[in-house]
């Protein structure tokens, strides 16, 4: 939440001890417009993790290697360092279900890295992000939730994409110029109920975060 405050300052001056009014006893109006307070608090109750084979992430060492998957992340309401994911979909029930009144909240990423003297950076809220970083990166999002029992699927597509959709899981696809990579790959996972937990800039800003950072080894 933001407000505004207006001051209006009437500064009197009055000189001797008499009543008559001068020239210089004139009052001087100064005016202060559009004084920006920032009053944003965040009450986001979810710990949030990366995690792979049921092992909470936080470094990783891969090898960028052109055409070939990098990584597939599940993302958990926990920051439990092991946990059971030998079924995603029941795992993420689990947690999720371990809070109250969080229905309204999302899930998103930031991916990040340095290629060519350059930073590239995606902050991923919406599905349609599969070329934000290319010609590196390919990035491919899952909802593991809404499925059926052992059926097969496929990463989240305009045609299933709705309001219920949970980016529940995230994919990185090393597309090609992998040598041209000159950073470790930064992955975020956070969650987020509205607009006011991103800052001017669109970045997150919340307190419902994990990083995992990506070395290429």
């Amino acid at each position: 939440m933001k407000k505004y405050l207006l001051i209006i300052l009437c500064l009197f001056l009055v000189t001797g001890c008499t009543k008559e009014e001068t020239k210089d006893d004139e009052p001087t109006e100064v005016i202060i417009e559009d004084v920006e307070i920032d009053t944003y608090k965040d009450d986001n109750p979810i710990k949030v993790g990366l995690y792979l084979d049921g092992k909470l992430v936080t470094n990783l060492d891969r090898k960028f290697i052109d055409q070939q998957d990098l990584v597939v992340f599940e993302t958990y309401f926990t920051n439990e360092e092991n946990i059971d994911a030998s079924n995603t979909k029941n795992t993420f029930n689990k947690y999720f279900n371990t809070y109250e009144n969080i229905s309204d909240y999302k899930i998103g990423y930031e991916v990040s890295f340095d290629a060519e003297g350059k930073h590239y950076s995606k902050v991923v809220k919406d599905y349609d992000v599969e070329f934000a970083l290319s010609p590196y990166i390919y990035i491919y999002l899952y909802d593991d939730i809404h499925q059926a029992d052992g059926a097969w699927y496929s990463h989240i597509t305009e045609k299933d994409y709705n309001d219920d959709t949970m980016f529940t899981s995230i994919k990185l696809y090393v597309s090609g110029w992998s040598y041209q990579i000159t950073t470790p790959i930064t992955v975020k996972v956070f969650t987020y109920n509205d607009e006011e937990d991103f800052d001017e800039e669109g970045n997150y800003r919340g307190i419902s975060s994990h990083t995992v950072t990506i070395n290429n080894k």
